[in-house]
């Protein structure tokens, strides 16, 4: 929206407020990461989470980003981004289906 309907102060507080919203669902993520692995690689599960996320995220974003504002200059290749998170959404909603099944199975192992 900051990039195809607004300019000046109000794209500013439309970008502020999605970079904002585009990290609302890192305590959703790590939590579910600790609900359904065994206690004991809950560490683990964790870093793996984070690991991912920065390595497709964090690392990849901007090249991405700027191979697409190469190729469409930049305000198109920043109206790619939310078909980004719509994916992710997409993946959240898919893995919502088997999260009671996953949890439950966890809750059934013996911890030591």
């Amino acid at each position: 929206m900051a990039f195809s309907f607004y300019r000046g102060e109000i794209q500013y507080a439309v970008l502020l407020a999605a970079g904002i919203a585009a990290v609302a669902f890192v305590p959703a993520a790590v939590a579910v990461t600790q609900d359904v692995v065994h206690p004991g690689l809950r560490a683990v599960s964790l870093s793996l989470c984070v690991i991912i996320q920065h390595v497709l995220g964090s690392a990849m974003g901007p090249p991405a980003i700027g191979a697409l504002s190469d190729a469409f200059g930049l305000e198109k290749a920043m109206v790619f981004l939310p078909l980004f998170a719509l994916l992710a959404g997409i993946l959240f909603f898919i893995a919502s289906f088997f999260y009671d099944s996953d949890a439950r199975r966890v809750e059934e192992m013996e911890t030591l």
